[in-house]
């Protein structure tokens, strides 16, 4: 990890939207790829070259914050049904289209502004953080928000980053510190990140002002693992290593240059991972095979498994005195306990195997530097695992310091005696899901220089140097034994390096380390060069024992008629024996194996020739697809008919999902009820899942808890996440999180089931509800010969499926369970329940007081108010006298039934019929029927424009 380091910054409000706030290159808001890299430019101005852009260091005016639009486009549909209403071609008024729209935006509107408001309120308490910021030699404080490019920065011990920094000092010795990203990937485990000598004493403001160089790095991002930059001082170039952090741990402060701020900052099918997934992630030194020869008396829960299956029982095996057994490391051999590898039949290979162990590794270690009380803090639990086992076997990784690895060797020259010894780390070539192997070049203090290697086996055979075959076939048998016993195996190698030829290699792995494009690739090339003709040391076997509850849970779910798939990288043995302990593959299932570690393929690998490697496994591939598809389709037509598996490993699979293989495999897994792929890496989960999802069209979900999981989940129509061990990647990625595949069960089987059972209920209310309201419409066009005549009026148009149809799909939601009768007891014994019972009649005659009031005050004069003033009025016959037949009218009655027959006039002021009994006088005066006038006929007049016609007598 030489060279400066980067270090990514967030809060646990890292998604904020304040423009000040360091948002782990994961921003949304992005609209528009950025050119490929720019150069910050510390301490004096240059001109902007082509594809760059240039921050300046402590020259706050010229930084200023760059901004982004970003746009959103979202019911177009409905817009321009509402913009074709408004033309006269539409039958239909305007606003019957845009009270809808309007409803339904304000509605989200309402419910967006509430987020955007709790999330103001918090980003303003996070961006009102404190940060130290150099000004004029000397440090200020000043809130987040105001914080700019190019500042240089201090943050103090378990401070969080503010933005995206670059690390220059720290108080530590030798210019380390240690982060703890939880806010960005959920880990927990801290990381050493360091500067570079020449940067070490840029501790106090004073110096800190003087800094000055050319930092030439990549565009904003939303690559959160990835960077690319060199810092330019002096016309020497360095290069900037990939490193993210969150907050600062056991240092007192380092000192930081902002690099980036804001928005530049960085159901049918179920398919699962294995490790983490459907194991506990909890990893234990379990065997391991030295020299050739086998080391650990243990039996793992998949062995008792396995021999329950086969009719046999295990006895349980005595511990040795010797047994240690604690958190990482369960081994029982008294052959190598306590220093009694020295009496080995070859205890040299034994030393460079526990030295492979206590060496090479990202491991750091925390808390006092006795094996009892030391904490080991690692990327992963398979490396605390190993480096706890070195710790047991007499080897005690202590200390690590940027260049340097301390390790306490015990029995190493003579029995009892303890040394410390301090190794010089050179470089580390770390481990990926490419790779599947790190690497570790140290020296000696005797000047010896070694590179120690741990990888996958399939990866360390090809690299190992001819000869000692005996040794490689006994390790490769003591692999296939671990793997059948459901254990995790590495391969230990290593070579003697000379110091020309590590001097001339080392030139080119500095070129390609300041490599601005395509870096990781020539890395990879360069650790090529370095990485053969090693020799072999053995391998590890570490025990991740089944989560509680998998084998129940995945036996339920296919018998729900759900096939289940594991994609996973481990070998083909130890995946199959986790198929078994889990129920995914048992007994009486036909199973068909597609894998390319034969006979024949490995001796066409040991010519070397690769080539002709890839044509013999393409052609097997096709070969084992025809024949296990012939097979499958024949055992379907047997009765009864057996259920099938199948089982390939990755190299296969890279060929099986070619164009012209890949319909063959989907047609051979889809007669498959459990497929296991093995040796797989990120990249084929995602494409297995995409074939059975495009190809198949068939509902798919993924469930994982690693970001090797993420393309997985993504790739899948419904993605669910596990928060176990390896962070939060893959929860972050997926649409559902539970804490256990056994949670699956519910659901699937419970949740799903009672959402299909909403769907439907639901679909169909709306199918009929839309039919009877479109019929009557339909029906309705008959009768008014297809005139375009509308039945219903705008408002009832408008409002018919926004409220007065809404009812039932909240009674569905809220009675959503089968047991009504529960919901409904559990709602009665709530308090809130009949609080509601007697609100509700309140609001209602409250809401019509208040529209009557409103009615009243702002249309006085209106016809209904006039007849209920005079509602109460004497009548001169009731209606059960008006209601009686053959009985001769009265006079008055006469008059009341020929004022009844009046036209009924307009006013020409307001538009309404003077049809309320307030007017008969009036229009009985027209039609030269005598009324008596009454006060309110002014009304009438005043209303009137214009000469009346006068009644001429005849």
């Amino acid at each position: 990890m030489n060279g400066w380091d980067w270090i990514k910054g967030a809060s646990s409000s890292s998604m904020s939207s304040m423009p000040s706030m360091a948002r782990s290159r994961t921003s949304s808001h992005i609209t528009d790829r950025q050119p490929s890299s720019r150069t910050v430019r510390l301490g004096r101005i240059q001109p902007q070259a082509p594809g760059h852009r240039t921050i300046y260091c402590n020259d706050r005016e010229a930084n200023l914050p760059v901004r982004f639009k970003f746009r959103r486009v979202a019911n177009l549909y409905f817009l321009m049904i509402s913009i074709l209403s408004t033309t006269p071609i539409s039958p239909v008024h305007p606003i019957t289209n845009v009270v809808p729209l309007s409803l339904v935006l304000f509605v989200s509107l309402v419910k967006e502004a509430f987020e955007d408001w709790k999330r103001l309120n918090n980003d303003k308490v996070i961006n009102s953080s404190p940060v130290d910021v150099l000004v004029e030699q000397k440090w200020v404080s000043i809130p987040w928000r105001k914080l700019q490019v190019g500042d240089i920065v201090r943050v103090k011990q378990d401070g969080f980053f503010p933005a995206d920094l670059l690390f220059l000092a720290s108080t530590n010795p030798d210019g380390v510190c240690y982060i703890e990203t939880a806010n960005l990937d959920g880990e927990t485990n801290l990381k050493i990140r360091k500067a570079l000598e020449r940067t070490w004493d840029y501790v106090l403001p004073e110096r800190a002002a003087e800094f000055k160089g050319e930092i030439q790095c990549e565009q904003p991002n939303n690559s959160l693992y990835t960077f690319t930059g060199n810092l330019i001082m002096e016309k020497q170039t360095l290069p900037l290593t990939p490193n993210q952090g969150c907050s600062l741990r056991n240092t007192e402060y380092i000192v930081g240059a902002v690099i980036f701020t804001g928005h530049e900052t960085k159901v049918e099918y179920i398919f699962s991972d294995k490790t983490g997934t459907l194991t506990r992630n909890l990893m234990e030194f379990f065997k391991c095979s030295i020299g050739g020869e086998m080391y650990g008396m243990g039996v793992t829960e998949i062995e008792r498994g396995a021999a329950q299956r086969s009719g046999h029982q295990v006895d349980e095996v005595k511990r040795s005195p010797t047994a240690v057994h604690e958190k990482g490391f369960n081994f029982d051999d008294p052959r190598l306990m306590r220093g009694a590898w020295r009496n080995e039949q070859d205890p040299e290979i034994c030393k460079e195997f526990f030295r492979c162990l206590a060496i090479c590794h990202t491991v750091l270690p925390e808390g006092d530097e006795s094996p009892e009380k030391i904490m080991y803090q690692a990327a992963s639990p398979d490396e605390a695992a190993l480096v706890i086992a070195a710790k047991h076997f007499g080897f005690f990784f202590y200390k690590r310091t940027p260049t340097m690895v301390m390790v306490r060797e015990s029995h190493v020259e003579k029995m009892g005696k303890i040394q410390d010894v301090s190794y010089e780390i050179l470089n580390v070539l770390e481990f990926n899901s490419t790779r599947k192997r790190q690497s570790v070049v140290c020296r000696y203090p005797s000047g010896r220089l070694v590179l120690y290697c741990k990888g996958a086996d399939t990866v360390i055979y090809e690299r190992l140097s001819d000869g000692n075959g005996n040794m490689k076939k006994v390790t490769r048998e003591h692999l296939e034994q671990f793997g059948s016993a459901g254990l995790r195996t590495l391969c230990l190698a290593y070579k003697d390096l000379d110091v020309e030829y590590y001097g001339a290699w080392n030139e080119k792995f500095i070129q390609a380390k300041s490599a601005l494009r395509e870096r990781e690739k020539k890395l990879d090339e360069v650790a090529e060069m370095i990485e053969n003709e090693l020799v072999l040391l053995g391998c590890t076997a570490i025990e991740d024992k089944l989560q509680e509850g998998v084998p129940a849970c995945i036996e339920t779910l296919s018998r729900a008629g759900i096939k289940i798939w594991v994609l996973t990288g481990d070998k083909m043995e130890t995946a199959i024996n986790i198929a078994y302990a889990c129920s995914l593959i048992n007994n009486d299932m036909k199973r068909f194996v597609i894998s390319s570690e034969t006979d024949e393929i490995r001796d066409i690998e040991d010519r070397g020739d690769a080539v002709e490697t890839a044509r013999a496994i393409k052609d097997l591939v096709k070969q084992e697809l025809k024949r296990c598809t012939g097979e499958a389709e024949r055992s379907l037509h047997m009765t009864p008919a057996p259920k099938l598996a199948l089982v390939i490993d990755g190299k296969c699979l890279m060929y099986a999902l070619d164009p012209q293989l890949r319909g063959s495999l989907l047609r051979l897994s889809l007669n498959c009820s459990s497929v296991v792929c093995c040796r797989v890496s990120p990249l084929q989960k995602a494409q297995v899942t995409s074939l059975v999802k495009n190809g198949a069209r068939k509902i798919t979900l993924s469930i994982g808890d690693g970001a090797n999981d993420v393309s997985m989940i993504q790739a899948a129509h419904v993605g669910v996440g596990i928060s176990g061990l390896e962070g939060m990647q893959a929860v972050m990625a997926s649409d559902f999180a539970i804490a256990q595949f056994r949670f699956l069960t519910d659901l699937l089987l419970v949740h799903g089931r009672w959402s299909y059972i909403r769907i439907c209920k639901v679909v169909t209310y709306f199918f009929y509800k839309n039919l009877t309201f479109t019929l009557t419409q339909f029906w309705f066009t008959f009768r008014t010969g297809f005139s375009g005549q509308r039945f219903y009026d705008d408002w009832f148009q408008s409002l018919y499926n926004v409220i007065f149809t809404a009812l039932p799909v909240i009674m569905v939601g809220l009675f959503d369970k089968e047991n009504i009768f529960f919901v409904i007891y559990v709602l009665m014994s709530t308090f809130y329940f009949y609080l509601t019972l007697l609100l509700v009649p309140v609001v209602a005659l409250f809401g019509d007081f208040l529209y009557i009031g409103l009615q009243r005050w702002f249309a006085p004069y209106d016809y209904q108010i006039i007849q209920e003033m005079h509602r109460r009025d004497p009548q001169e016959s009731t209606r059960t006298e008006l209601q009686e037949i053959g009985r001769r009218l009265t006079p008055d009655e006469e008059r009341s039934y020929a004022i009844a027959q009046l036209p009924r006039e307009t006013s020409r002021h307001t538009g309404f019929a003077f049809d309320s009994p307030g007017y008969e006088s009036f229009f009985a005066l027209q039609a030269g029927v005598y009324v008596p006038q009454k006060a309110w006929d002014v009304a009438r007049r005043a209303s009137m424009s214009g000469p009346q016609p006068r009644t001429q007598k005849i």
